[in-house]
């Protein structure tokens, strides 16, 4: 049975192995990347009924309006994956800037939330669907766990 799959973070990596994956095996995938270009690639490989929007996910104005428009034109999805992620490049925390940190937040956590916020409601409406939040065991490491992988590195 064909289902109805909603991904964030479709441009590359895992999101867009899973774009792929669901969509051969028949699936309508609705997705959604920050970059333009790499929506209009994306668009040009897999087309209707599947659907690309270029979307900044920690953007709550922009996932508003796009969910709205998905809404409006689908049904809710039966499979919410949020996959939108970025990582700090590889260092102790203090030495991560500021800025970089908060770009971490607000695309890893304020993003998921502004997803779920956007879309679950008419989910819930509808009494069906899944949702699937990815998190990245880098995010959840610690120093020992940067100082290990730096000596794996150096090797």
């Amino acid at each position: 049975m064909s289902k109805f799959i909603l991904i964030t973070g479709i441009s590359k990596g895992l999101g867009y192995a899973m774009t792929e994956g669901f969509i051969q095996q028949g699936h309508t995938v609705i997705g959604c990347a920050r970059s333009s270009d790499a929506i209009d690639k994306i668009r040009q490989k897999f087309s209707a009924p599947n659907d690309f929007t270029s979307v900044d996910v920690a953007n709550e104005q922009l996932v508003k309006k796009w969910a709205q428009d998905v809404l409006q034109k689908y049904s809710p999805p039966d499979i919410l994956i949020n996959n939108a992620a970025i990582t700090n490049y590889l260092a102790p925390l203090w030495e991560i800037p500021s800025e970089e940190f908060s770009d971490l937040i607000d695309i890893n956590i304020k993003g998921v939330a502004n997803i779920i916020r956007h879309f679950v409601p008419a989910m819930v409406k509808n009494k069906r669907g899944i949702i699937v939040n990815f998190s990245s065991g880098w995010g959840r490491s610690t120093i020992i766990g940067y100082l290990k992988l730096k000596q794996l590195l150096e090797k």
